[in-house]
């Protein structure tokens, strides 16, 4: 009853029994059945673990992508900054925010220009010929020298932070002195033009005097052609004269033998007199030169000074003068020798040497300049023998034996070329000074008194060095 009841739904009709080997028959397939239904539910699961780990292995890729999409944008936007950093360095360093920039780059326009920049600056002469040796301030000083010790490092600035450092040291340094430099360049503007209308005036007032001295010369020509017409009739007057004495003296020779021997003798002693009012002193140039120029302009701490004279002038550079002064009484004092260094139109820049030792005009010593008691200053006044601004001086040598162990008489004639002077084998009237090396030369007192009665002036050898340089 219960097992129809199995069979069949409620309410329809009951299915009959089956016989015995269909059941066993229908047994058999079902559990076939349930075996495949087993299997099947175990690859499910087998399957369904699989996709939960291949669903893990997605999760965690997911994940992995995730973080690197971050590091890649981490990496976007650090890439971003840097090149905004790279713009704002470019335009630091060049100036210009697209150019192209790279060490080598960085090398070669910047570092070796600034190295090649610095040995420029100290190759200039100013600070080549150790000039800036003679600045009195340490601290200036101090920097210039710092400055000079690189000279020929042609790789000093290694870097820009470097470059930057040491720029910003130097500035730091000398900043303090533009205001002063400032104030001496429009305190030398000034004086520049002062000095320069001053010059005109002196020209014009130049001007006229050679007009006066042109029309005094067309004057003088006059006078001395009048006073050779009237010499030349006097001389015809003396002429005639001397013949009639002639005979007057062979008429009271005939007579009078004694009275010729008391005319001759007479005649000697006014020969002598006339030998001794014709007589000229000896001329030397500390007593007779006259001064080339003045100084405009000195500054004894920095160690330069200004003088009137330059190119228009025929003034060539490493030219030396003495400066000197009168004093009392009318002597001369040495103060100090300088050398020319930069030549412009009508002025030039001079350094002044320093421990120079020069014979005192007076007391003929030596001396040591310049003396930093007595300086020198605006108004001292320069010479050299070599120098002539409006002609070219001639030189004689009497002798030829030097005594000064350093030049020849051929170094010592070519100096004198050099400095723009002409030497001459002989005294003429066109000779401006004789240099005096050996008084026993032959015929020496001969040469020394036509060299005295022609008005030349006489220079010793050691006086004549203090010109030329030891």
């Amino acid at each position: 009853m219960r097992r129809e009841r199995r069979g069949g739904a409620r309410g329809q009709p009951r299915t009959p029994a089956l016989p015995k080997e269909r059941l066993m028959a229908k047994g058999g397939s079902n559990t076939v059945y349930l075996v495949g239904l087993i299997f099947a539910i175990l690859v499910s699961l087998v399957l369904l673990g699989v996709c939960y780990k291949l669903n893990e292995d997605l999760t965690a890729q997911e994940a992995k992508v995730r973080s690197a999409e971050r590091k890649l944008e981490d990496e976007k936007k650090r890439v971003k900054e840097l090149a905004a950093e790279n713009k704002s360095i470019k335009e630091l360093v060049t100036g210009d925010p697209t150019a192209q920039f790279s060490k080598d780059h960085y090398d070669d326009t910047i570092l070796k220009e600034a190295n090649k920049t610095l040995q420029d600056i100290l190759s200039e002469e100013w600070i080549a010929t150790d000039d800036w040796k003679n600045i009195q301030d340490p601290d200036v000083k101090a920097i210039w020298e710092k400055i000079a010790s690189y000279r020929g490092e042609m790789d000093h600035f290694r870097s820009l932070n470097q470059l930057s450092k040491e720029l910003m040291e130097q500035l730091k340094a000398v900043i303090h002195l533009i205001p002063r430099l400032r104030y001496e360049r429009i305190r030398a503007n000034e004086q520049v033009r002062s000095i320069r209308d001053q010059m005109d005036k002196m020209r014009a007032a130049k001007d006229k005097e050679i007009d006066d001295l042109r029309a005094r010369l067309t004057a003088a020509d006059d006078q001395i052609l009048e006073q050779a017409r009237k010499y030349d009739q006097e001389k015809k007057v003396l002429q005639d004269d001397i013949a009639k004495l002639r005979e007057e003296n062979k008429r009271i020779t005939r007579d009078n033998a004694f009275v010729v021997a008391r005319l001759e003798s007479e005649k000697a002693q006014l020969l002598a007199k006339i030998k001794d009012l014709t007589k000229k002193e000896q001329r030397t140039f500390t007593a007779n030169a006259k001064p080339d120029g003045e100084v405009v302009y000195a500054d004894a701490n920095l160690g330069y000074a200004w003088i009137d004279l330059g190119s228009n002038h025929g003034l060539r550079r490493n030219t030396q003068f003495h400066v000197y002064q009168y004093i009392k009484g009318g002597r001369q004092k040495v103060k100090g020798v300088i050398e020319v260094r930069r030549v412009e139109p009508d002025m030039s820049q001079c350094a002044i040497l320093l421990e120079q030792e020069v014979k005192d005009p007076v007391t003929g010593e030596k001396v040591v300049v310049p003396d930093p008691n007595d300086p020198i200053v605006k108004g001292d006044l320069i010479r050299n023998p070599f120098f002539d601004k409006d002609e070219q001086k001639v030189f004689v040598f009497f002798g030829s034996k030097t005594h000064n162990g350093t030049y020849n008489l051929a170094e010592m004639k070519r100096k004198v070329a050099e400095f723009g002077g002409k030497v001459e084998s002989k005294v003429t009237t066109e000779t401006d000074f004789v240099v005096v090396l050996d008084e026993e030369d032959e015929d020496f007192r001969e040469k020394f008194e036509l060299a005295t009665q022609f008005g030349v002036i006489f220079m010793r050898e050691d006086e004549f060095l203090e010109y030329i340089g030891r």
